[in-house]
């Protein structure tokens, strides 16, 4: 029994920090997002208005999530040999994180819904890698960290621009302890893979002293295929262009493009590489058809046409990673961010991924399907551009 009630356009809106041998790419971890994308869009789509139902009580929101929680117990073996896999070649926390001194336990409403397996199960159920669940907590716990220690806007672009690492521990059969870790704080908690229950969280202050003493060094682990390699490669990249005179002499924005150089020139350098794992991918898509007369385009201005080209970088492997920053930039125009419920159904559903067409030298036309949102586009592998780019709404 739940013993207090959050609005389900909460639970919705926190799915947004989401943003995977010779083995180009894990095709059983493919198949099984896409199998989960699905079921999501299907139930977010029958649920309809529902889902934003502000007059039901707590009770009888978490009831209309029967349907995919079901779907998760179904799946639930197949899912937790998946996160096995993964917490198992994740490498071990350095031993000096251990003698940190954290700042912070949140007890709060947060932390509540954290042992609420039924919130947990659903939340999580999209996020396989050690890596993808610690970003989405992360995302959650960040906006109270920065508030409860007044962290600066400036200060707070540290964690964003130099990425994040990730540590794990087993402590017995099933649980196990992650740490989560950026330049700026590190967040700690333990996982029971059997319950998807989070428990003991705990994080540092922001720029606290000692932690930053510690320069935490980048953990390599043995990439299981090539695309995992080239995301360890570029993850590194970011982590080691922080350096203390660059925070203290720069700005947020020089930061960023100092980033950005960086692995403009790592693509460059292995360009092939890229090619042969976004090709690969892209022959594992689903073919698609154009859309139905439901949707209608969404005219951009021209400054808008010319952010939403600088928004897709040249070192992206996969469509849902062009969708993700598709998908960000248009919750920032007219009509998308005139209904945050909405953006909270797209975020939870995810996007299906369709190949339209494909020309000459490794030109694909790619759509991306989301619940009231679609994107198509043409990619260029050869010249890593991205053109003919159009955003679509459902209509009512």
């Amino acid at each position: 029994m739940m013993h207090f009630k959050i609005k389900l356009s909460t639970l919705l809106l926190l799915l947004l920090t989401l943003t995977c041998n010779a083995q180009i790419f894990d095709r059983a971890l493919k198949h099984n997002r896409e199998k989960t994308q699905k079921e999501f869009l299907k139930f977010i789509t029958e649920l309809g208005s529902k889902i934003s139902d502000s007059t039901l009580t707590a009770e009888q929101q978490y009831a209309l999530f029967n349907p995919i929680v079901e779907y998760a117990e179904r799946e639930h073996p197949t899912i937790t040999n998946l996160r096995n896999k993964y917490f198992q070649k994740t490498p071990p926390p350095p031993v000096a994180l251990d003698q940190v001194i954290f700042a912070g336990d949140p007890h709060d409403d947060l932390s509540k819904m954290l042992e609420n397996p039924q919130f947990t199960t659903v939340t999580l159920l999209q996020c396989y890698r050690p890596l993808e669940i610690g970003r989405l907590i992360g995302g959650l716990v960040q906006p109270a960290i920065y508030q409860k220690f007044n962290t600066g806007t400036d200060e707070s672009k540290i964690a964003y621009t130099f990425g994040n690492q990730v540590f794990a521990k087993k402590l017995k059969d099933g649980v196990w302890q992650i740490w989560f870790t950026n330049r700026l704080y590190m967040l700690k908690f333990t996982l029971n893979l059997q319950t998807m229950v989070i428990h003991n969280m705990k994080y540092t202050r922001p720029n606290q002293p000692e932690y930053l003493r510690l320069q935490l060094p980048f953990g390599i682990h043995k990439p299981a295929n090539e695309l995992e390699m080239l995301y360890q490669e570029m993850d590194k990249i970011r982590w080691n262009t922080y350096t203390v005179t660059l925070i203290q002499q720069s700005s947020p924005k020089e930061w960023q493009d100092n980033v950005d150089q960086q692995l403009s020139a790592f693509y460059l350098k292995n360009q092939s590489r890229f090619i042969k794992v976004q090709n690969e991918i892209l022959k594992n898509t689903e073919k698609g058809a154009d859309l139905e007369q439901n949707w209608e385009e969404i005219r951009l201005s021209t400054d808008e046409n010319v952010q939403l080209i600088e928004t897709l970088k040249k070192n992206m492997l996969q469509p849902d990673e062009a969708a993700q920053q598709l998908f960000s930039f248009s919750n920032g125009i007219i009509p998308f961010n005139q209904d945050i419920e909405e953006i909270g159904k797209n975020a939870m559903s995810g996007f299906l991924h369709y190949i339209t067409g494909k020309e000459k030298n490794n030109v694909w036309k790619i759509q991306s399907l989301g619940y009231s949102i679609a994107f198509e586009y043409k990619w260029d592998l050869e010249k890593g551009q991205f053109s003919e780019i159009k955003i679509f709404k459902r209509k009512s």
